[in-house]
């Protein structure tokens, strides 16, 4: 008996010792205590639990990563919303008309945060919500029930941004985005509804989540390549919008650009893949056409000189004595012609002084305006339409992510359809002759024709069928005309037999002056 004693006390002893030295190793727990919501005992340490924080009292706080915007944050990522409010960060609009039992007996409606009941005609809305039969509501005739006060009828609207009508009985809206009477800020834009009204964000800015609440923030149209400022401008961010600038070399708007004219700034790149060497833009300095060397006043009357076409201006003839003489007695004789006194001389009658010097005209042709519009479909500064009345439309592609170009796709429409792509000109470029560069490809076989026609002309001045390789191919044509300039340069892409691939458009740019490497421009 005592043998087993023994041997009973030696296997507690050793396993009591394995479990003490099996714990020592074993990683703390996390242990709610119950007391205080959000604090857990790792061992011996009070600490708050995951997804709590202490905060500047010393209390353990829920943290909700996307906030509560109508509640309370109760729990890790866990919000408890207010009256009349819904969702995971309570953000939605609670409809308490659509729950069941409804909150209104007869009529109800749901405003944002809360709703309003209101009663047919003959009853009167009670503060549960019930309709009370009354007599004297009944022949009052109100829209949205009545109310008796000190034995008089009183016809109510279920909200407040409704006001009662000229009638007294029916309900109309007030518009505070008008009156004022909205509590919207400076970044936000009054939105006005049925007896209520909302804020939402201005152009220019997003509603984005910052320290712990929702607010419209200034979108960087700079930052975001959202702006319409020219390849050759400056683009500045302001509060809700931006600026656009010319750069150095450039003058405009800053959605347009152009090349100064005495300017050394030579066109770099243009908004494409489009290099100086392939454009060749480069105008010469225009020269003033000199004044024809032309004598004016062929004769000195003070010195009584004549100045002959042939002579130089250094060099004058004197006239004999002997012809003075004939000269006097030829006036006397014309004068007796006239008796007032005048000079007459006749159409036949050829001058001693020689032949009279010819004045021709000069029209000179002013000098036009050097120019490069930037018209690509990403940043550019012109205005392109579709054209209504083709059979389709060009529709936009894109290269990557952020650049796109317009293109005509294969699978769409049938055979022989068109698509027409008009670019109007501006006041610069119906100035004179200019040089119309773009890319373009045609992939597939027999999709299809590009063409490029003027305005004010039904018959192409280009077009091509394929590509080479079917990539991306640069065409430089000079654009002239004779008499009335174009209005417009029109891209017209006609489908062809066969179901597939497109033809695509993309850096349309114009340079002032005819294009250096094309020798037969298209009038």
């Amino acid at each position: 008996m005592q043998l087993l004693t023994l041997h009973l006390a030696a296997l507690y002893f050793i396993v009591h010792i394995s479990s003490a030295s099996g714990g020592a190793h074993r990683p703390s727990r996390q242990v709610l205590t119950g007391n205080q919501p959000g604090v857990c005992r790792y061992g011996r340490r009070l600490e708050c639990c995951y997804g709590w924080k202490k905060n500047s009292k010393g209390q353990c706080e829920a943290q909700c990563d996307h906030g509560c915007k109508h509640g309370e944050c109760v729990g890790p990522n866990k919000c408890k919303c207010f009256p009349g409010h819904s969702g995971k960060t309570c953000n939605q609009d609670l409809n308490e008309c659509g729950l069941k039992p409804r909150p209104c007996e007869h009529r109800c409606m749901n405003t944002y945060g809360s709703y309003k009941c209101y009663c047919l005609n003959g009853y009167t809305v009670m503060p549960d919500g019930s309709c009370a039969n009354s007599r004297t509501c009944s022949a009052a005739h109100c829209q949205y029930g009545c109310e008796e006060v000190q034995e008089e009828i009183r016809c109510l609207c279920p909200s407040a941004g409704l006001q009662l009508g000229q009638d007294r009985r029916t309900c109309i809206d007030i518009d505070e985005c008008v009156t004022g009477n909205n509590l919207c800020p400076y970044n936000r834009q009054c939105v006005n509804t049925f007896g209520s009204y909302f804020c939402k964000c201005r152009s220019g800015y997003d509603l984005k989540y910052v320290e712990g609440k929702y607010d419209c923030v200034d979108l960087d149209e700079c930052a975001s390549s959202t702006h319409k400022c020219s390849h050759h401008a400056v683009c500045a961010n302001t509060r809700g919008s931006y600026k656009c600038s010319c750069k150095s070399g450039f003058r405009g708007n800053g959605f347009e650009c152009s090349v100064i004219q005495d300017s050394q700034v030579k066109p770099g790149i243009l908004g494409g893949t489009l290099d100086n060497d392939d454009i060749k833009n480069i105008i010469t300095e225009p020269v003033a056409t000199p004044a024809p060397n032309i004598h004016q006043q062929p004769f000195d009357y003070d010195g009584e000189v004549y100045i002959g076409p042939g002579t130089d201006q250094g060099q004058v003839d004197e006239i004999p004595e002997e012809e003075e003489e004939e000269e006097e007695k030829e006036e006397e004789e014309n004068n007796q012609l006239n008796s007032r006194g005048d000079v007459f001389i006749s159409e036949e009658f050829e001058s001693v002084f020689g032949p009279a010097t010819e004045v021709k005209e000069f029209h000179i042709t002013p000098v036009q305006e050097e120019f490069i519009i930037d018209c690509n479909f990403d940043q550019g500064a012109c205005e392109w339409v579709q054209d209504k009345a083709d059979d389709m439309d060009w529709s936009v592609a894109y290269h990557n992510s952020a650049e796109y170009y317009m293109a005509m796709s294969g699978l769409l429409g049938e055979s022989e359809d068109t698509a027409k792509l008009k670019l109007l000109l501006s006041d610069k470029a119906q100035q004179g002759s200019f040089c119309l560069t773009f890319d373009y490809r045609v992939v597939g076989r027999n999709v299809g024709t590009l063409r490029v026609l003027l305005g004010n002309s039904a018959y192409p001045v280009w077009e091509q069928s394929q590509s080479r390789d079917q990539g991306w191919q640069t065409e430089l044509l000079t654009v002239a005309w004779k008499e009335e300039a174009p209005q417009s340069v029109v891209f017209e892409a006609q489908r062809g037999k066969e179901v597939g691939g497109e033809i695509g458009l993309d850096n349309v740019v114009l340079t002032s002056g005819p294009c250096q490497d094309d020798v037969s421009p298209f009038v």
